[in-house]
């Protein structure tokens, strides 16, 4: 998958190009009709399909206290947005620059001049360069985002382009959104967080070491520090850990570690403890899935309890793989 930064890069590619537009944070279920539906359009006019999306959510600059926690890093929605099958990932700079543009000195950036305005002998190849803007009614663009899909449309019948609108989807009879997610995911409901994104929430980062205390306990676990921005409830979970290419069983504390407190740190910790695997994960890249909470994070009065209470956690997260 490619990916570019400047607008006068993306007017260079072979067209037709079908273009989904959005922020698509967390690539969720309803991003996933509109990304589908593009590739499905591409392939069949012989085209490219590619992604309009920002750096950083436009709120960041504009209002940063309004803004969301997001869901997801740009680094992994890159990576979501690759694995939906797209050729290629447009990624804006959101400045205040950008911010004041007009709805129409945005789409010229975009696409260049008008056909109208284009020598003759230049007009066929403008117009197989984007040949349709594809996006969800909430989709907005330009000064105030005042740019809606309507006036869109408007623009591209001189630009060259059509616009579809693609229809929301649903999940127990309202919109999917990002803002639904973050909410069910926050208050640890980890299976209409999986509907609505069509796969358990995870979060993905680089092992660091821990204190060795399950180590020194025969538990050996993997160590995150969380740079996601969206987090459940602390407690113990059973997880899927995908790292290497491979994918592992597991149960994860997600905490302060409240029964070793002299060592308390300052933002919750995931322990991911592997089940059948034996090896070194310092510095590599793991992912790990949620897929159910057993419990609430606990103080022990001995190490001993503890590792009675991880043998319980281990075989009731067995109901979840």
């Amino acid at each position: 998958m490619k990916v570019l930064t400047q607008p006068v890069q993306f007017r260079k590619i072979p067209g037709p190009v079908v273009l989904a537009a959005g922020f698509f944070d967390g690539v969720h279920k309803g991003h996933q009709l509109v990304l589908t539906s593009t590739i499905e359009r591409a392939r069949e006019v012989g085209g490219q399909a590619w992604v309009l999306t920002f750096d950083r959510h436009p709120l960041a600059v504009l209002a940063p206290s309004k803004c969301p926690p997001l869901l997801c890093t740009l680094e992994e929605r890159l990576r979501l947005l690759e694995q939906s099958g797209v050729d290629g990932v447009l990624v804006l700079e959101f400045s205040r620059q950008l911010a004041v543009q007009e709805p129409e000195t945005f789409i010229r950036w975009l696409c260049g001049k008008p056909r109208s305005e284009e020598e003759p002998a230049a007009r066929p190849a403008a117009s197989a360069q984007l040949s349709e803007i594809r996006c969800g009614d909430n989709w907005r663009f330009g000064r105030r985002a005042s740019g809606t899909p309507e006036l869109l449309a408007q623009f591209g019948q001189l630009y060259g382009f059509r616009v579809v609108i693609v229809p929301y989807a649903q999940y127990q009879g309202l919109e999917i959104s990002s803002t639904r997610i973050r909410y069910a995911v926050r208050e640890g409901r980890l299976d209409d967080a999986a509907a609505m994104l069509g796969r358990p929430y995870s979060v993905r980062d680089v092992v660091v070491r821990g204190r060795g205390v399950g180590q020194s306990l025969c538990v050996a676990t993997a160590n995150v520090e969380p740079r996601t921005e969206v987090l459940p409830p602390n407690g113990v979970y059973a997880v899927r850990v995908a790292v290497d290419g491979a994918t592992y069983k597991g149960v994860s504390n997600l905490g302060v570690h409240p029964t070793f407190d002299e060592v308390r740190p300052e933002h919750a910790v995931l322990e991911t403890h592997l089940l059948a695997f034996d090896g070194d994960l310092y510095g590599k890249t793991i992912e790990v899935f949620f897929l159910a909470r057993l419990r609430d994070e606990l103080v022990f009065d001995s190490p001993d309890s503890l590792l009675r209470q991880i043998a319980e956690d281990v075989r009731h997260a067995h109901r979840y793989f």
